[in-house]
Formats: structure tokens, C-alpha cells, sequence
């Protein structure tokens, strides 16, 4: 059982916090493991939930980690406390009471084995190549296979650390952690966008960030240069290009043609920042990234004759509301004798084992560079046209 902290006198409570175990890492099949672990959650009871019972609060708030017969189960074990104590499922919640959830059974999704290795590390900040399939910082599912946390445990990096820049979990590159408290370390890494048109670079950005990646997309990409400007629009966790949507621009290069793959090498240079951006922009030429599970409906397709219900989408965060939570791959819940956690039967039995292969895509940031900083990775293995996976 993890360890449940306690409030010291005087301070005020956070409305939510977590207690999450230390990490126990194991690796095979290629892979970076966390073994399970029993996880408690704490929070203010909300606007929102006043007037409703527990059960009915969980059924609403998280429907994929458990179900009302998960929840009153775990009301009666003593899992689920109201300011500390067992409540009937009746029970009506109030303004001013505490939520305490123990003993939620959590598995982290595997990530590659794959060394983080640092481009540079000062007091300030650090800068490294992150590899396919990891994400940068803890998320709803992930939280010791992260980036972040790994570096910590690996490399010691301080707690004051956040991120600068992100990547995607299936691209690899530059990413930039920095003491973000520290004004001064804030403004030189604080990303500006390209200076518009017409605008004096002096007088309006004087500070910019320039940011370079390769991708390898489908087809024969136009020889000249060509820059896209089309609007991103993110609503409800789904990104698209829109014309309601953020203004956006990314100006490509194509590196090299290959007949036999029929794909070819580009480099992207980014004036702005969005999420997918490169993705997205790839995918309205008509020249979507070759293993882009998102915006490559060839692939799309072929990955689909491969993977079941469950593993399809190819993403972690996102996984079919209709499956019960007992079946979710990864989402925790509350275990018991009636619901009996299958992922842990299944790492015993060896099944549905991830595919380090298949988690990434062919997108790489190669190169961010600021005024008086330049971060640079190596070009990818598939910049070879006859690598072809």
C-alpha cells in the first residue's frame, strides 16, 4: 500500500493530489517496464459533485477506471473514504469534504529501451534526445515511463525542471527542460514565433527559435520549396486543420527522392508551434508521413488487418470508452476477487506484448536554436532510403 501523506498544520490542502509509489523498473522484450502498483488519489469535493452520491460522482468523472458495483466494492473494503472515513454508498456528498481513493491497482504502458542520452546539462537546464515512444512528462496514463521521470531517476535532473518544449511520444529529438522559476532562464528559452512579413525582426522579436526537423513522407515531394500555411484547430483532444483554427506555417525542403520506397526525405522548418503541425501539414499535401498512424489512411488501414480493437488507434492516451474498465489496457481501477486484474495475467502469460517497432513514426526534431544556444541530434536511421522500418 502506498504511503499516505499527511497535511502539516497551518497549510492549506490541494484541492487534488496523488500519492504515487517509486518506480520499480524491469526491462525486456526491448522494453522499459514499471512493475504494478497500488496507487491513492485525494481530492475537494466539487461544485459539482455536492448532492450526488460516490458512486454516481465516479460513474460520471471516470467511467473507463471503474464501474458502481467497482466502486461500492471498494467503499466497503474501506478503499474509498470521505474525510477519512467509510461511507455508505448512499451517502450523499457535501461542500467542504475530502475524497480519499487508495489502492488503485495501475499499470504504466512499456516504452522502448532506448538510452536518453544528454546533449547538454547545466544547473539551468537540459537538453537531450528523446527517444521514439516515450512521452515527455506524466500524463493520465503514463507517469514513471516518462521522460521526465526518468530522467530524474536516471540522471538526477532536479525537481525544478519542466519542459520547454514537447514532442509527441512517437517522435524523437530535441527537448529542452529548464528552470522555468528563474526569470532569466525563462526569457532565453522562451519560444517566439517567426517574425510575420513586413515586420522589422529587430523591433518586434528580437528573440527566436528556430526549429528544424525531418520527416519522411509518402510519394514524390515537390522539388522546390513549399510552405503551408494552413490554420490548426484542437478541440476536444482532436487536432485538425481548420480555418477557424490558430494561424500555422511550415516551410519545407525536400533532401532526397527514392523510387524503389516511393517516399521521400523533408526538412521542416517551423514558424510557429502547434500540435501536429508538421503531421497535419504533411498530410494536406497529400504527402502524409509513411508510418503516421494518424493521418495516413494507407496505414491506417494496414496497421488495422494487424492489431486488435484495443491496440489499433496506436495511441495511449486514448482508448474506447465501451470497453469495460476491467478490460482496459492500462487505465487503473480497483481490483478485487470479482475483478481480478487480466493485464497482470497477462504480462504472466506473455500476451499482447508491445512492439518497440511500432512506436514511433519518422519525424525527428534535428535541430532548436536560439540566440546564443543551438541544441543538434543526429540525423534518424530511416534518413537511409533503404531502411524501410
Amino acid at each position: 500500500m502506498p504511503k499516505v501523506s499527511t497535511q502539516r498544520a497551518g497549510k492549506k490542502v490541494p484541492a487534488a493530489s496523488m500519492d504515487i509509489p517509486k518506480a520499480e523498473y524491469f526491462f525486456e522484450d526491448g522494453l522499459r517496464k514499471v512493475k504494478p502498483y497500488n496507487q491513492s488519489f485525494y481530492a475537494n469535493v466539487k461544485q459539482r459533485w455536492i448532492g450526488r452520491t460516490i458512486p454516481e460522482v465516479f460513474a460520471s468523472e471516470m467511467p473507463r477506471r471503474c464501474t458502481g458495483p467497482m466502486i461500492i466494492a471498494a467503499m466497503e473494503r474501506g478503499d474509498v473514504l470521505v474525510n477519512d472515513k467509510i461511507v455508505s454508498p448512499d451517502f450523499i456528498l457535501k461542500g467542504g469534504e475530502r475524497l480519499r481513493s487508495m489502492n488503485c491497482h495501475r499499470h504504466e504502458p512499456a516504452v522502448p529501451d532506448t538510452p536518453i542520452r544528454l546533449i547538454e546539462s547545466t544547473k539551468d537546464y537540459v537538453a537531450f534526445d528523446k527517444p521514439h515512444g516515450i512521452t515527455v512528462h506524466p500524463n493520465e496514463l503514463m507517469f514513471h515511463n516518462t521522460a521526465l521521470e526518468i530522467l530524474r531517476r536516471d540522471h538526477d535532473i532536479p525537481s525544478y525542471m519542466h519542459a520547454i518544449n514537447r514532442l509527441d511520444a512517437v517522435t524523437s529529438g530535441v527537448v529542452i527542460f529548464a528552470n522555468v522559476a528563474d526569470p532569466v532562464i525563462r526569457e532565453r528559452f522562451r519560444q517566439q514565433e517567426e517574425v510575420p512579413e513586413g515586420t522589422s525582426e529587430e523591433s518586434s522579436h528580437p528573440k527566436i527559435v528556430r526549429k528544424e526537423y525531418v520527416c519522411r513522407v509518402v510519394g514524390e515531394f515537390p522539388v522546390d520549396p513549399v510552405i503551408v500555411k494552413e490554420p490548426i484547430l484542437q478541440t476536444a483532444g482532436k487536432v485538425s486543420v481548420d480555418a477557424t483554427g490558430k494561424a500555422s506555417e511550415t516551410r519545407f525542403e525536400r533532401v532526397w527522392f527514392d523510387p524503389a520506397s516511393n517516399s521521400s526525405l523533408v526538412r521542416c522548418h517551423l514558424a510557429t508551434g502547434r500540435q501536429h503541425q508538421i503531421r497535419l501539414h504533411t498530410a494536406f499535401l497529400k504527402h502524409p508521413i509513411v508510418n503516421d498512424k494518424l493521418y495516413n489512411p494507407d496505414y491506417q488501414r494496414e496497421i488495422s488487418n494487424q492489431q486488435d480493437e484495443l491496440t489499433s488507434t496506436g495511441d495511449t492516451r486514448f482508448y474506447p470508452t465501451h470497453i469495460p474498465p476491467e478490460k482496459q489496457p492500462y487505465m487503473p481501477y480497483y481490483i478485487s476477487p470479482e475483478t481480478p486484474c487480466h493485464k497482470c495475467k497477462e504480462e504472466q502469460d506473455k500476451k499482447n506484448i508491445p512492439d518497440p517497432k511500432a512506436m514511433k513514426i519518422w519525424l525527428r526534431a534535428i535541430r532548436y536554436q536560439g540566440p546564443d544556444w543551438k541544441f543538434e541530434v543526429d540525423m534518424p536511421d530511416w534518413a537511409d532510403p533503404t531502411v524501410l522500418q
